[in-house]
């Protein structure tokens, strides 16, 4: 019996143990971006994309021009984190990519390329937020409550 009770033992002992490795190696998500700055980089991204979708609908090459300019401004900013993913900081310069070429598909008034361009970057914008809810886990609220503010335009 003395036996099968230290067997007992070493078993609850292994089991604990396994435990304790298996809670210490449970990798916890980052905390969810509270951040009022973050969020009205988002919300000025959403506002540059819906004046590209204006001067796409509406033909104006100028329109399309200012919005994907303010979109990389946007993307550039230094305050836009990528908090060390390589897949973030992948699509966030994909976007920049984008929005340069939409400001060139403005400039030789190519609104099919326009269109196109800003197609696949709305692509890249699903896939970034799938990637930021679904494996990051920063995208604890899906609905910001602040308001759409379109970032400054200087025009120098």
């Amino acid at each position: 019996m003395t036996a099968l009770r230290q067997w007992t033992w070493i078993a609850c002992g292994v089991l604990v143990a396994a435990g304790v490795v298996y809670a210490a190696g449970d990798r916890q998500p980052p905390a969810p971006i509270g951040n009022k700055q973050q969020a009205a980089l988002m919300l000025a991204k959403i506002a540059s994309s819906q004046r590209i979708v204006d001067g796409l609908v509406c033909k104006d090459f100028d329109e399309i021009g200012r919005g994907a300019a303010e979109l990389v401004r946007i993307c550039d900013a230094t305050q836009w984190s990528a908090r060390g993913d390589k897949v973030y900081v992948h699509y966030r310069d994909e976007l920049r990519r984008q929005a340069q070429k939409m400001s060139k598909m403005a400039k030789e008034k190519n609104l099919d390329g326009a269109a196109f361009t800003y197609m696949h970057s709305l692509t890249t914008c699903i896939g970034c937020h799938e990637h930021c809810r679904d494996v990051l886990h920063i995208s604890a609220d899906q609905r910001p409550k602040y308001k759409i503010v379109p970032i400054p335009v200087n025009e120098e």
